[in-house]
């Protein structure tokens, strides 16, 4: 059965998100004033999320309605794009839009399934929410975001990724100190690490951020990157929660 209610649901968040902007709630900001601490060329930060909304048919334009209505209750309303593509069993419909200070992206991901003569279609909702040389307010749109799927009935996650850039290549042992400072800072215990100089990854539990993920039976919710950029001679680092699932 199709879900209804849907662009309502939205429309009253909206009302919400701007009441909870304008009282300034208090949120955990542990992971962001942590990654704040230290000092960077340039910082950015990305809010990821991802869920499933449904068994159900939509066509073109229910796709962009609710792509739309996505973005509005972010701050999109005008100036962006749309263009929908469809390989095999698979549609994707983007909504993206590139501005001064964000660059956003919601996909509605379609998935057909046939099993005898019973189609069905298997809608998937991706948003990403590049905020460019800012950090402060990713908590909040990770907040907003996270209370959208809950009003869409949509079952996924939502996470947040920091980027920073350092200027040069730190060596093994800088990258190390880095790290093990920020793990100390957060109270969060070491799950599984590669710390080569190629591949340099930690994977973390802190009690100080109440959400989490399990991995063979055990919590995680800190994601430490680094990586050498040689074209900007710049260390990235990208301390993300739960886990940085983005190109790097």
């Amino acid at each position: 059965m199709k879900k209804t209610g849907i662009t309502a649901a939205m429309i009253l968040w909206c009302f919400l998100a701007v009441r909870v902007l304008a009282q300034n709630i208090n949120t955990d900001k542990n992971v962001v004033d942590v990654f704040n601490s230290f000092q960077y060329a340039s910082v950015s930060s990305t809010v990821e999320a991802f869920g499933e909304y449904g068994v159900t048919h939509l066509t073109t334009e229910e796709k962009t309605e609710l792509a739309a209505s996505f973005a509005s209750c972010i701050g999109v309303d005008n100036g962006y794009s749309v263009e929908s593509q469809e390989e095999d069993n698979k549609e994707v419909l983007t909504l993206t839009r590139d501005s001064r200070d964000a660059l956003t992206v919601i996909k509605i991901i379609t998935l057909n399934e046939s099993s005898g003569i019973i189609n069905t279609s298997r809608q998937y909702v991706s948003v990403s929410l590049n905020i460019k040389k800012d950090t402060e307010c990713v908590i909040t749109y990770k907040d907003m975001i996270q209370d959208l799927f809950d009003a869409a009935g949509i079952d996924g996650y939502v996470g947040i990724n920091l980027r920073g850039e350092i200027p040069g290549a730190l060596n093994y042992y800088e990258r190390n100190r880095l790290a093990d400072s920020m793990l100390e800072m957060l109270d969060a215990k070491v799950v599984s690490e590669s710390r080569e100089n190629e591949l340099f990854t930690i994977y973390a539990y802190s009690s100080l951020i109440d959400e989490y993920i399990t991995c063979l039976g055990k919590k995680m919710n800190i994601n430490i990157v680094t990586e050498y950029d040689e074209e900007k001679n710049m260390t990235v680092l990208y301390l993300s929660t739960p886990l940085n699932n983005l190109d790097y």
